[in-house]
């Protein structure tokens, strides 16, 4: 009996590894992609709509952006669909889709493609992947367009036709594909590129990719070999900085003492990606402390970089490091990345900061204009001193600039503590502070700037083009009535 039993459970254990090698996760291969469906483009999306339709300067604006669809020259179509991508407008989505379908111009269908890849539009994957089965007689753009737009919209059918362009001899299209599938693989095209790895035939180039790749698609199957890349001091530079990022973004805190160690080494690309890679892990002490001493680099790469990952981690005890960066570094990028940090981390030190320097009397105002950019862009302080200090460069000619350069940021938002700039503006004499009024009113409509905008309509020595841009913004009909 007991033989019996011991004889059963053999053959059920016997049972469960081969249905957990049945499970096994197999590498993809490489064919000819079967194309989906042909399809109408999804439904509007009323919001993103609302807020385009706002960004018209008159009721005709949306009838002559439809006629030029429907009716415009290449050049024309072009232009209005760069401006809708702009200002991701999707309400002419029925019309540029039937201009796809049947336009010969390739770089119309490039242009709807990007316009579809902003949208995230799955409407016309049917081309895409007939494009990417043979694209060898395509425009090089197009092609491009179709391999950003299948990743923008997972089209997982591309699959087999992605993978044949990474296995092809011909690498035009390497690069792209490999990103592509980092965007649309699973576990099993990770397994593909774990394979691929092992080429001997590989360019640096090419391996550089895979290195991203990799890591993106969370392939930790290659996290050995990675490792084994990054500390390979005899390796290609580039493929050890992109192994090192490829660790971080696999996410194994395993990797956090490889990375630290790295960060010893001499060349300062390196100890730029190792931050990239540290970046991933925001909660290991180790990482974080590895950042802070980024933030004090000799190079100013790393600084950058550093930096930068200082705010995506919400790394608040980095703001005395920040601020002193920001009075102190010898390079403007990293000075700028430091108030872009210290805003966005929104800490009273920091706020307190950077409010103080827009009254500072001995500070440029090339660095005042960039203090404004980033305390309207968080929101969190500064309001009152920002509006008073336009005020101060409305009444000062010699600093046009830096009145020009608020103008421009205040117009970008909608806030109703904004009404008595906007009509101080348009009061100006200069034409080009009065079209930054129009643009802040063109934002928020405030009615108290109606009369002063009707007054500059009607005077006969006013700038024609402030003129006219009142005329569209307030509809006015050729007999100067309101409609």
């Amino acid at each position: 009996m007991k033989r019996f039993l011991l004889l059963l459970c053999l053959i059920f254990s016997f049972s469960l590894y081969a249905q957990s090698a049945d499970e096994e996760v197999k590498a993809s291969k490489g064919g000819i992609s079967e194309i989906p469906n042909a399809k109408r483009p999804m439904p509007i999306d009323k919001e993103k709509a609302e807020k385009a339709a706002e960004k018209d300067e008159s009721e005709k604006d949306y009838e002559e952006k439809s006629n030029t669809i429907k009716y415009g020259i290449p050049s024309e179509i072009s232009t209005l669909i760069d401006e809708l991508i702009k200002n991701d407008d999707p309400r002419f989505t029925e019309e540029i889709y039937d201009v796809f379908q049947v336009s010969r111009n390739y770089i119309i269908k490039e242009k709807i493609l990007k316009y579809f890849t902003k949208l995230e539009d799955p409407c016309i994957e049917d081309f895409a992947v007939e494009t990417l089965n043979d694209p060898y007689e395509e425009k090089g753009d197009l092609v491009k367009a179709c391999f950003q737009y299948i990743s923008a919209v997972k089209t997982k059918e591309a699959v087999p036709a992605v993978l044949s362009l990474i296995e092809s001899e011909n690498d035009t299209y390497f690069n792209d594909a490999i990103a592509t599938i980092g965007e649309i693989g699973g576990p099993s095209e990770a397994m593909f590129l774990v394979e691929y790895l092992e080429r001997d035939d590989l360019s640096d180039a090419q391996r550089q990719t895979l290195m991203r790749t990799c890591g993106k698609m969370h392939a930790v199957q290659t996290w050995d070999k990675m490792v084994e890349i990054a500390e390979d001091e005899d390796e290609n530079l580039y493929v050890r900085m992109y192994a090192a990022e490829s660790l971080g973004l696999m996410e194994k805190k395993e990797s956090v003492p490889v990375l630290t160690g790295l960060f010893t080494e001499n060349d300062p690309n390196l100890r730029q990606y190792v931050i990239k890679g540290l970046s991933h892990f925001p909660d290991v002490v180790e990482a974080k402390e590895t950042i802070m001493q980024g933030i004090r680099d000799e190079h100013w790469r790393v600084r950058q970089e550093a930096i930068k990952t200082a705010e995506e981690i919400k790394l608040t005890d980095s703001i005395p490091y920040l601020i002193y960066r920001a009075q102190n570094d010898s390079e403007k990028v990293v000075k700028e990345e430091a108030y872009n940090s210290i805003a966005a981390l929104n800490t009273t030190e920091g706020n307190d900061f950077l409010v103080a320097q827009l009254g500072e009397k001995k500070l440029g105002d090339a660095t005042k204009k960039k203090i404004v950019e980033v305390l309207l862009k968080e929101g969190n302080a500064g309001e009152a001193e920002i509006l008073a200090l336009a005020e101060e460069c409305l009444k000062d000619d010699k600093r046009k600039d830096l009145r020009y350069a608020i103008g421009k940021e205040l117009a970008k938002y909608e806030n109703s503590a904004y009404d008595d700039i906007c009509v101080k503006y348009l009061s100006s004499k200069d034409s080009t502070t009065q079209s930054l009024g129009l643009d802040i009113y063109k934002t928020n409509k405030f009615s108290s700037a109606v009369p002063v905008m009707r007054s500059i309509y009607e005077d006969k020595k006013a700038n024609s083009g402030v003129k006219n841009r009142i005329k569209k913004l307030l509809s006015i009909d050729d007999e100067g009535d309101v409609k």
